[in-house]
């Protein structure tokens, strides 16, 4: 584990239920990996401050679980939890905020509830959804993280987020290229030749991605074919972690949903991080290659 000495927290959504303890133990696990603070977030209605602290009190003791320092327990106003987590996102620009699934969701998938719905169209923070029941499961632990990535600018926000991550947390680092055919390829003149020129340019952009992070990474690039949804969501079962940027369109620095992660967020069996655009981009920030760079040099 390495300490990031950051002042931006791991906030998680709190309310005693066993979907936001599943929030907890995801939470748990990417501070301890990240060093970053915790902060479990227990919003509440103005007239209801008592019952927050009352539910926050009831967690059990987190001292043995590899977190770096001490949780923080914080009960947030506001007229929905939505409104009141949006609130502290703008205001103190966490490093994500960690939610449960949906209580009606399938047990092991993720499947987004209304206010992690309402988060993911307008955060200014990643989203972290766990899936349902992980808090049932053995300890959580990162020891693979997988970018999804396919060469937009967004896909590169979310590998530096996930090579952030994985350097942090010592867990390998996979960057996944879905690489969607249109439909009737097969009946388009050249089809062929422009699936094999669509390749080529995707391994190029590949390779540009792997030598974009920390090489004590040993990055593991892969290029697949298929449906980028269906992929990413029923065939990474050895993911503790996938990361994925929002749609390329929207305000900047908000996450704001496309087709792929509005899947994931619905049906994916890892947890899932969604990054929002971002116009700041730190070339010599943990898990780049510059930063190998800035190490050798000093």
């Amino acid at each position: 584990m390495a300490a990031t000495g950051s002042e931006h927290p791991i906030v998680v959504g709190y309310d005693g239920s066993s979907e936001s303890r599943d929030a907890l133990t995801l939470g748990v696990a990417l501070a301890a990996a990240t060093g970053d603070p915790l902060v479990l977030a227990c919003a509440h209605t103005a007239s209801d401050d008592r019952g927050a602290q009352a539910v926050l009190a009831r967690v059990t003791d987190l001292r043995h679980s590899g977190l770096p320092q001490a949780v923080e327990r914080r009960t947030v106003p506001g007229q929905s939890a939505a409104a009141a987590l949006q609130e502290l996102a703008e205001a103190e620009h966490p490093r994500a905020i960690v939610l449960g699934s949906h209580h009606k969701g399938q047990p092991g998938r993720v499947l987004a509830a209304s206010v992690a719905e309402r988060l993911l169209h307008g955060s200014p923070s990643p989203i972290a959804i766990a899936p349902r029941g992980l808090s049932h499961e053995p300890p959580a632990s990162l020891r693979t993280v997988c970018a999804a990535f396919d060469g937009r600018p967004e896909s590169w926000a979310a590998l530096q987020r996930a090579a952030q991550i994985a350097a942090s947390a010592n867990a390998g680092l996979r960057i996944l290229w879905v690489l969607e055919r249109s439909r009737g390829h097969h009946l388009a003149p050249h089809a062929e030749q422009h699936a094999a020129e669509a390749r080529r340019e995707a391994e190029i952009e590949l390779a540009r991605a792997a030598e974009s992070v920390s090489q004590r990474l040993h990055p593991e690039t892969r290029l697949v074919e298929g449906n980028p949804a269906r992929v990413l969501a029923h065939e990474q079962d050895d993911v503790d972690l996938l990361v994925v940027g929002s749609r390329g369109y929207g305000p900047v620095r908000r996450v704001l949903l496309g087709g792929v992660s509005t899947a994931l967020v619905r049906n994916a069996r890892s947890p899932v991080m969604v990054v929002p655009r971002t116009a700041e981009f730190d070339p010599g920030g943990e898990g780049l290659a510059a930063g190998d760079e800035l190490a050798t040099a000093g």
